[in-house]
């Protein structure tokens, strides 16, 4: 039998008793997924502190290396977060272009959000990326940022009982702290750091079934259980976390052996790949997954195959026990993406252009231009098409009609300018 290439990944799968008060947490050793404390303050967003959060470290890391994966677990308003360490691993490396952060997600029922990068030069390190919520039913956008921790590295959003922010690293913030919300983001609790700090992908947080959350950090990881099945991928980095159907976990990658699409679910005790055979025309090319949700029925994702300027994306949908896969897109560099109901994607390209794809079955249908600035898609229920312009402080929605883009919406956004330089 001849040895694998890469040396092992591992998860480590433990959930943790959950408990139902809050406590203030400092910063996790180096090297663990995050533990319970005592109190401790925060690196700032504006003047707006939140009592309970971590201390900020000393120095930036990178973010891009290999990433580890923690299962974490939640209940109510408490959380508690399972020891992961986390270890430089020798193999994986970045992708060439991670997803892009900016994303929207409409689920069927419930709160949809959108996640765009608002205010100044990012250079002088006067950028925010802020979050907009949009409760099911509702006709508008309302900024529900959570105060209080510098959020210029990016942020992340996962849904289920709960709405739970993490916050990527940035500047002197190392690590990643999380706030909940169960009022649609009107309120948030702090819920205890993640280090290493986030993995700059979108779907770097999944929410499932009891609470239970999975994080993707940036590090490699070398404690828990063997990914064996990685060898079968040769997985170059992990890029999404999701719960499948039943309440499985699911975590996705990047893949150095061509034809492969990376996508492994927990089963029996072991984790399996689980990801789409994909078609003849795929066969040579390095997918990788973008985007990975579950939709309360089953699971759907994004794929890139290629690089480059000739690189195209795919939608995949897992449904009644089996796959199915779009016509691909021809795609370059993602500015965006979006998920909405019944599978639902929307993509912004360079250029810039837009494109949806209206579930299974259906193939890609480009957009009218889009309005300038355009940052994001958001998708609705019964076809709806908003594009969201972020400039400065001002958020503007535009909701898409028979006759072209009508403003619907204009948020001014509260902006701390200057507190993070």
């Amino acid at each position: 039998m001849i040895a694998p290439r890469q040396p092992w990944l591992y998860l480590r799968a433990a959930y943790s008793t959950p408990t139902r008060t809050f406590t203030r947490p400092t910063p996790p050793a180096r090297g663990t997924c995050g533990t319970r404390g005592t109190q401790g303050t925060s690196g700032t967003r504006g003047t707006r502190p939140v009592p309970g959060t971590p201390t900020a470290g000393t120095a930036r890391g990178t973010r891009r290396g290999a990433v580890a994966a923690c299962l974490l677990a939640a209940a109510g308003a408490g959380t508690v977060l399972a020891g992961c360490g986390a270890a430089p691993a020798a193999r994986p490396a970045a992708p060439a272009q991670p997803p892009p952060l900016t994303a929207s997600y409409t689920p069927a029922a419930g709160t949809g959000w959108a996640i765009v990068e608002m205010g100044g030069s990012a250079a002088q390190e006067n950028n925010f990326w802020e979050l907009f919520a949009r409760p099911a039913g509702a006709a508008t956008w309302k900024q529900v940022t959570p105060a209080g921790v510098a959020d210029n590295g990016g942020l992340v959003v996962a849904a289920s009982q709960a709405m739970v922010t993490g916050f990527l690293p940035s500047q002197d913030l190392t690590f990643s702290p999380l706030a909940a919300s169960s009022d649609n983001g009107a309120t948030w609790s702090p819920a205890g750091p993640v280090s290493p700090g986030l993995a700059d992908v979108p779907d770097a947080l999944a929410a499932g079934p009891g609470g239970s959350l999975i994080a993707l950090t940036s590090g490699g990881a070398e404690l828990g259980q063997r990914l064996g099945a990685a060898w079968a991928c040769e997985v170059t980095g992990l890029t999404a976390a999701a719960f499948g159907g039943g309440g499985a976990p699911m975590l996705a990658a990047g893949c150095a052996r061509a034809g492969t699409a990376g996508i492994f679910a927990r089963t029996g005790g072991a984790w399996q790949l689980a990801g789409p055979a994909v078609p003849a025309w795929l066969a040579r090319e390095d997918i990788e997954v973008l985007r990975l949700t579950g939709d309360g029925r089953g699971l759907v994702a994004l794929l890139r195959a290629g690089t480059g300027p000739g690189a195209s994306v795919v939608a995949a949908w897992w449904d009644d026990g089996r796959w199915a896969l779009s016509p691909p897109l021809r795609a370059g560099t993602l500015r965006s993406t979006a998920i909405g109901p019944g599978g639902s994607i929307a993509v912004i390209l360079n250029g810039p252009q837009g494109a949806t794809l209206a579930g299974p079955g259906a193939s890609w249908h480009a957009l009218p231009a889009l309005p300038r600035s355009a940052a994001a898609l958001a998708l609705g229920t019964a076809g709806r098409v908003d594009a969201i312009t972020a400039r400065g402080g001002t958020f503007t929605d535009w909701r898409l009609a028979p006759a072209g883009w009508s403003l619907a919406q204009t948020v001014q956004a509260r902006i701390p300018y200057g507190s993070s330089s």
